[in-house]
């Protein structure tokens, strides 16, 4: 803090931003990881300009309220009542309808999902496909190979592709936990199943690489990209508004920490010191009128200042000087310029933005009509929730692809299906407990 004379004069800080060319994509990196004790060399393929696109996104994301309510929205509704299993049988009127299973009714499947905690599996799959459209599964063989028995899910943001080879495919995924901080010595590599490849074909790849363990992806589909998809919603953070809402809380903040922290200027003229002190004001050398200054403004500023200064008044001379009237002390309130309605509804309409995105209506997460203060009704929510659920029906096939492949490969009976159902809001009157459980 500079001083001059008696005027006190703060510090401010000036950011400028300046546009710059797109910067180019890397090339992709050679990297070493271990395959079943086998050390592999091959090209990771980044993941946005610096291979940190996940971390940096998870990063802002997160301080997002807007976006980790809607993206909470999606997933539970995603997941409805969790996994269940359904057959489709024909009923007394002759009409096929789905019938819900249970799961001890199957050992080896009721087993499977027990060994694997599965419902805890497909919540932390849909969270990734969710936040990235893209999930990764490791599929761990029995001895003999004939058996899928363990399955994990792998977190999104910690894999990688390699390059694809010369026939275009995609052979390896790599798996490091830290790529903030890379390190080769953390790499995990494992062999990646070509989605395009039926059971009976993966059965004898992986008899011919002699493979126990590999992984596939469940990705929303691809319109340009190669490798990992650019999810839909992110046009929020490509676009700025995530910004703009994530921008506006660290205005407030910086604000209430400092500007808004000043009530009051207090002016107090050199007439007060010469007309009090008289002559004795010009045997005083520069150090002690200074303190003197500081001292009365400490006085004031402590009797105006806090809770016990409300209400407070100070009584100040006034000097006649060539016929005006000069006061001694002037205590002049601060205007402030930034009320505190500010900028929020900047920030309402690039949280809304963020919500239209992921296609959440945002009375869901609690959000009036945007652009209106009023609420909405009930029927408004339970109608919204309505249309999202039955808007994520083909995320939830893709959800399954991971039961698919369990089935055809352990030979669970084929007329089995896995379902999530859905949860149809109602009002009381039909039910008591006024939901429905709807198989979609």
């Amino acid at each position: 803090m500079k001083h001059f004379k008696n005027i006190h004069v703060g510090k401010s800080t000036v950011a400028v931003t300046g546009l710059s060319s797109k910067p180019k994509v890397p090339a992709p990196k050679k990297v070493k990881f271990n395959i079943a004790d086998i050390t592999v060399e091959n090209k990771v393929v980044s993941w946005g300009i610096d291979n940190l696109y996940p971390q940096k996104f998870y990063k802002k994301f997160l301080k997002n309220g807007a976006a980790v309510g809607g993206v909470g929205a999606l997933k539970s509704t995603h997941y409805g009542t969790g996994m269940s299993l359904v057959l489709d049988q024909a009923n007394e009127a002759g009409d096929f309808e789905k019938t819900k299973q249970s799961l001890r009714k199957y050992p080896q499947i009721y087993k499977f999902f027990k060994d694997n905690r599965l419902q805890k599996f497909w919540y932390e799959k849909i969270t990734d496909q969710t936040l990235f459209h893209i999930s990764f599964t490791e599929h761990c063989l029995s001895v003999d190979q004939n058996t899928i028995v363990r399955t994990k899910r792998l977190k999104a943001a910690h894999c990688r592709f390699t390059e694809q080879n010369k026939d275009g495919i995609i052979e390896f995924v790599v798996l490091n936990t830290d790529w903030v901080n890379y390190d080769e010595k953390y790499n995990t590599g494992f062999y990646f199943a070509d989605p395009d490849m039926t059971v009976e074909e993966l059965k004898t790849w992986v008899k011919e690489k002699k493979i126990y363990n590999f992984v596939t992806a469940s990705v929303y589909p691809l319109v340009d990209e190669t490798y990992y998809p650019n999810p839909d919603w992110h046009a929020v953070d490509r676009s700025g508004w995530m910004d703009v809402a994530n921008s506006v809380p660290e205005l407030k903040q910086a604000l209430f920490e400092n500007q808004l922290h000043f009530k009051y200027i207090v002016y107090v003229s050199d007439y007060y010191f010469e007309s009090f002190y008289k002559e004795e004001w010009d045997d005083f050398d520069a150090e002690k009128r200074q303190k003197m200054r500081e001292d009365l403004s400490r006085a004031i500023d402590d009797h105006l200042s806090g809770n016990k200064g409300s209400g407070r008044s100070i009584v100040s001379p006034i000097f006649e000087e060539n016929g005006k009237f000069v006061k001694g002390i002037e205590v002049a309130a601060v205007d402030n310029k930034l009320k505190d309605g500010s900028y929020l509804p900047d920030a309402s309409a690039a949280n809304t933005e963020i919500l239209f995105a992921m296609g959440v209506d945002p009375v869901i997460v609690g959000a009036g009509t945007p652009g209106s203060v009023q609420g909405r009704s009930g029927s408004d929510k339970r109608e919204a929730y309505t249309i999202l659920s039955a808007n994520l029906t083909p995320r939830r096939h893709i959800t399954l692809d991971d039961f698919e492949l369990w089935k055809e490969w352990n030979g669970w009976p084929e007329e089995l299906e896995g379902v999530f159902p859905s949860v149809n809001l109602t009002t009381l009157d039909k039910n008591p407990n006024g939901q429905v459980e709807v198989i979609n």
